[in-house]
């Protein structure tokens, strides 16, 4: 794949960002991976340098000048804003671009692009008799990128894990509602659930935190002030690399999410009640991410 290949899908993917699922804002993926860069043990922090220094040195320049754009953050958390940019290039091209080889588990789907990786649509309520997820999905891709890169840690990898990190942390990335009481209509992730706010829609209402994420931060001192607000210590973090309970958690928040009625608008109550879980999310996957790094490289 050409750089100039990767640039196409880059500026397509800008253009559709208003009806496009992209869990957290930009700005959110790369708040979760400094958390993690923050929790890395020296050993994981200049593997992971030389990682993202290699795929950085890769993308093209518009990709790159998007990276920069975020204040305080390390190379490797600026990497994590990458995959929303590049979905409709295949899969194998991005391994390629970085002179790499795709795992052969990432590679096995007839869906060849990444789209796909960044969510499971699975049906709510949990009674509904309806069936949305299909393959590929966030799930298998997260427990394949973990498994190899124990034992190939790769840059395009790493780039992958970071962001899939952060995706399965954001409730409207691991569910569906049927927009239809008689037949099976989803609504993409509650892309389809507008509501009377800027952000249009129940999906993107939590991809920009409540609102939070809107406003552009000092990335370092962000992930600082969250890490104050929500300590590792204050959750139950699991096994490392357990997507399935990730995405469990993020699951028993749809109560909460669809609380909201279609075309309505949110109370200051559901704001601020939301904007608490939206910061302890992001908490928990920079945490969870910075376990599963340290856990590989202590392996090497």
């Amino acid at each position: 794949m050409s750089k100039k290949n990767i640039v196409v899908s880059a500026v397509a993917a800008l253009m559709l960002l208003p009806s496009a699922a992209h869990a957290w804002n930009y700005q959110g993926h790369v708040t979760v991976a400094e958390i993690a860069y923050q929790n890395l043990n020296s050993t994981a922090q200049k593997q992971v340098d030389a990682l993202a220094s290699k795929a950085y040195l890769s993308l093209p320049k518009d990709i790159q000048d998007k990276m920069d754009s975020f204040e305080g953050a390390s190379q490797f958390a600026k990497l994590a804003m990458v995959p929303d940019l590049i979905r409709k290039v295949p899969a194998v091209d991005v391994w390629q671009s970085m002179d790499e080889s795709i795992p052969a588990t990432l590679n096995q789907w007839d869906e060849k692009t990444t789209g796909a990786w960044h969510y499971i649509n699975q049906a709510y309520p949990a009674t509904s008799q309806c069936d949305f997820v299909h393959i590929p999905n966030i799930k298998l891709v997260a427990n394949y990128l973990y498994e190899d890169f124990k034992q190939n840690p790769q840059a395009a990898s790493l780039m992958f894990m970071s962001h899939v990190a952060g995706d399965s942390h954001q409730p409207m990335h691991s569910i569906s509602q049927s927009l239809s009481k008689t037949e099976c209509v989803t609504d993409l992730g509650a892309n389809k659930h507008t509501l009377n706010i800027p952000q249009k829609d129940l999906h993107h209402l939590w991809d920009s935190g409540m609102g939070f994420l809107d406003t552009p931060y000092n990335i370092h001192e962000l992930a600082k002030q969250l890490q104050a607000i929500n300590p590792k210590e204050s959750f139950d973090l699991g096994e490392t690399a357990n997507v399935e309970l990730w995405l469990e958690e993020s699951y028993q928040l749809a109560d909460f999410g669809y609380s909201v009625e279609i075309d309505s608008t949110p109370s200051e109550a559901h704001y601020s009640q939301g904007t608490k879980y939206v910061k302890q999310r992001l908490s928990q996957a920079g945490y969870r991410l910075a376990d599963e790094l340290n856990a590989a490289f202590a392996e090497k």
